[in-house]
């Protein structure tokens, strides 16, 4: 315990460091320039830009109407994703330590889905718009597919949290509460994890059909918020398995499954930043109307870089539990993981990147529907 303190000490101290020197660099913000040329490639021409044609300087696109709600949607649909993808690889692959990750995550995907519709239909204004989004599918347009998905989601993301809880005996012991134990939640795992992916990608993909430049220049927001998907529904269900004292050897298994998806998703969203290029300035940038200072402090310092290298750090230090044990010793109190300060810090440190990630792409978006340059630049070079 005091060794675990020390070492949080010291990554605090060394924080503290961090910031005061990010601090006294942030007056010219000269660093999140020096960021954004390595990221993008593109070195900004104010001469030639203004040189550009326009007409008469005019947004050449019509500003999006998101808000706060379609944030929340995005990230909150991740998180339902994300938790019902781990719970199903562990109960289709996983042993007896990671039956607390099953249950965890199979009932937080289903608390994480039901505000999504809610925050739907108050992003269209009336309840009939989503329901006149049913009466088509069309499978080359990524909102009709991606409503349907969510409906699809719903029904076995509902169906296999109640077949756990009346496993879990929760529904208490009439004849109804037996019948549903029995169906296979396994086989309806299977469905289940490829809407699951499906979910959890199709809202950057939902971005890239657009035409505003930062986010249809690049291919990669799809497979940036599938691994953010991962990446943040781990860091949720081992914060709350922290919290229950879960096994040790399942806790080993969700850390190492966060550290690879913030490994993709850093990785991902370089391949964005670069494929982008000047399309992307927008979100990297220093200018008075970009989002350089929080994307670079909140999403990739804060929510991806400095949770990767602690969680490193901990895979490295803490030993992971013998693979020869037996089922009876990997759930015993002895080999329950404690309760960790760090790990805490990591989990929040995850959650609140991904939801800025979020919300700075889409704030950036709007910014980008704003620059005609760029978006008549977009069109003649497009790919």
């Amino acid at each position: 315990m005091q060794l675990e303190r020390h070492s949080v000490s010291a990554w605090l101290t060394t924080g503290r460091m961090l910031a005061q020197r990010l601090g006294r660099l942030s007056d010219s913000n000269g660093w999140v320039e020096h960021l954004a040329l390595l990221s993008t490639g593109y070195r900004p021409d104010p001469e030639r830009e203004q040189r550009e044609p326009t007409y008469y300087d005019y947004p050449a696109l019509k500003e999006p109407v998101w808000r706060w709600e379609i944030v929340w949607y995005f990230f909150l649909g991740g998180l339902a994703a994300g938790c019902y993808f781990i719970a199903s690889l562990a109960a289709l692959f996983g042993g007896p330590e990671d039956r607390a990750t099953r249950r965890t995550g199979y009932y937080l995907a289903l608390l994480a889905l039901l505000p999504c519709p809610l925050l739907l239909i108050k992003d269209l204004g009336r309840p009939e718009r989503f329901l006149n989004m049913l009466r088509m599918f069309k499978v080359r347009s990524p909102m009709s597919m991606g409503v349907w998905c969510l409906v699809s989601f719903s029904f076995f993301s509902g169906l296999t949290a109640m077949i756990q809880a009346a496993r879990d005996q929760w529904l208490g012991h009439w004849w109804g509460a037996r019948w549903l134990a029995r169906l296979p939640q396994r086989l309806l795992a299977l469905p289940g994890m490829a809407l699951s992916l499906f979910l959890g990608g199709y809202t950057g993909v939902l971005l890239a059909a657009t035409s505003i430049p930062l986010w249809s220049r690049s291919k990669m927001l799809g497979a940036v918020f599938i691994s953010s998907a991962i990446s943040t529904s781990s860091a949720l269900i081992t914060l709350l398995l922290r919290l229950s004292a879960a096994p040790a050897a399942a806790l080993h298994k969700l850390e190492r499954l966060e550290w690879g998806a913030l490994l993709s998703e850093m990785l991902g969203l370089a391949v964005f930043l670069r494929g982008s290029g000047r399309a992307a300035r927008v979100l990297v940038g220093s200018g008075p109307a970009e989002h350089g200072p929080r994307f670079w402090r909140f999403v990739v310092a804060g929510g991806l870089l400095l949770p990767w290298l602690l969680q490193t750090w901990r895979l490295l230090i803490h030993r992971s539990p013998k693979e020869g044990a037996s089922a009876e010793a990997l759930t015993s109190q002895s080999e329950r993981g404690r309760f960790s300060l760090s790990g805490f810090l990591l989990s929040l440190l995850v959650l609140i990147g991904g939801y800025f990630l979020r919300r700075t792409i889409i704030e950036a978006g709007h910014t980008s529907s704003r620059d005609a340059r760029t978006t008549l630049w977009h069109a003649r070079t497009a790919r």
